[in-house]
């Protein structure tokens, strides 16, 4: 019948960031996104949730971060702690 299962638009708002993030690191070599990066400030907003849903998760909290997710941001090298990361 040709029916899709659509993602959940949040999940799709995700992933596009996440690509920009690749698109990050491919340029500046890391992933560490200043949170008032100028060039893309919506990315380092992003960045910053991440860490922020990443730590609610680790304390057992209700958090929208995933083991799919963490997993990915893992794999590119992600920093979670945000250390070194100023507002280049």
């Amino acid at each position: 019948i040709g029916f899709r299962w659509a993602k959940r638009r949040g999940q799709v708002r995700w992933d596009e960031k996440y690509e920009e993030l690749l698109q990050y690191k491919a340029k500046f070599g890391n992933c560490h996104v200043p949170t008032k990066f100028k060039e893309n400030t919506a990315l380092g907003r992003w960045v910053s949730t991440q860490r922020a849903e990443y730590k609610k998760d680790c304390e057992g909290k209700k958090s929208s971060m995933t083991a799919e997710k963490i997993r990915r941001l893992d794999s590119i090298g992600f920093a979670w702690d945000g250390v070194n990361v100023n507002g280049a």
